[in-house]
């Protein structure tokens, strides 16, 4: 599998983890973090809604374009949405689309929000499109660990611990997408602002981080356990992947900005720590999934698009 491949992947499970954690949160928070009377407050959130969701859509798009240049054939890939057969890929592509659909109608909600704020017609639509935001968000990350395992026998690729890695990492990198949004849009001296990045996203990110950390090791436990044994990991903890593996992930991608965290709740860093922790966990997620691509399968030579039509 080329690195254009590994590209989708990463850009599909940050996109779709920032759509389900920022659609989430909306159906959950809605409207009152930015408490009564706070216009100004309000608007600042949807700043940061339209960052977030924006965020996640280009990911999806180019996401998307790195797989179409990777089979080389664009009629390939619009065959199947005309022609389409029961397959992963398939499956896999008509979650993108709707996902992607579902963002585009957020976004215009959202930038229609100064003027409709109480309209019940407009909070039911963000309701509608939040929810299919979620569903399809978390069928994007969970199909793209099961369609590695259905494209190769590799131990590394078939484990069944491989999906639920991918969907730590997609939620990780999705809420990293998402704090780099709050510290792009979002104006640190307003409260709800400060209670984002401050108490909610920075805890969040430290579970997600140590749910990432598990999912690894039962990951890596898992595919020792196979047929070839510990050699099945070898690749990425002492092979040619270590460096992506062990350097990328384990340390810049878990390590460094789980530290960083730390130190944000104690009080003990300054305000670029808190992008700059996002930034080494979006780090992380890209050196996981071309290590794993490399070390599972170095051989595959059929694009992986065209398993779609398989």
């Amino acid at each position: 599998m080329s690195d254009l491949v590994a590209a989708y992947l990463f850009c599909a499970g940050a996109g779709s983890g920032a759509a389900f954690l920022t659609a989430l949160y909306g159906l959950v928070a809605g409207r009152r973090a930015a408490g009564p009377g706070s216009p100004r407050v309000r608007a600042e959130l949807t700043r940061v809604a339209l960052a977030s969701y924006g965020a996640a859509l280009a990911l999806l798009v180019f996401g998307m374009l790195c797989l179409v240049f990777d089979l080389g054939r664009p009629d390939l890939a619009l065959k199947l949405f005309l022609r389409p057969h029961p397959t992963m890929m398939t499956l896999g592509s008509y979650a993108l689309a709707a996902l992607a659909a579902a963002l585009v109608a957020l976004i215009a909600l959202e930038l229609r929000a100064p003027r409709r704020a109480g309209a019940p017609g407009p909070r039911r639509a963000r309701v509608a499109a939040q929810v299919a935001a979620v569903v399809a968000a978390a069928c994007v990350m969970v199909y793209a660990g099961l369609l590695l395992g259905a494209s190769d026998e590799a131990p590394l690729l078939t484990t069944p611990w491989l999906p639920v890695l991918f969907v730590a990492s997609a939620l990780a990198s999705g809420l990293a997408v998402a704090m780099l949004a709050l510290a792009l849009a979002g104006s640190p001296r307003l409260p709800a602002v400060r209670a984002l990045a401050g108490r909610l996203t920075v805890r969040a990110d430290v579970a997600l981080i140590a749910a990432e950390a598990v999912a690894a090791a039962a990951y890596l436990a898992s595919a020792g356990a196979g047929p070839i044994g510990l050699g099945a990991a070898a690749p990425l903890l002492a092979g040619d992947e270590a460096g992506l593996f062990v350097g990328g992930f384990a340390v810049i991608g878990m390590a460094v900005p789980l530290a960083l965290d730390l130190a944000q709740l104690r009080g003990a860093l300054p305000g670029w720590a808190y992008p700059l922790a996002a930034a080494a966990t979006l780090i992380g997620a890209a050196c996981l999934r071309v290590a794993v691509i490399h070390a599972g399968s170095p051989v595959l030579e059929a694009p992986l698009l065209a398993l779609g039509f398989a």
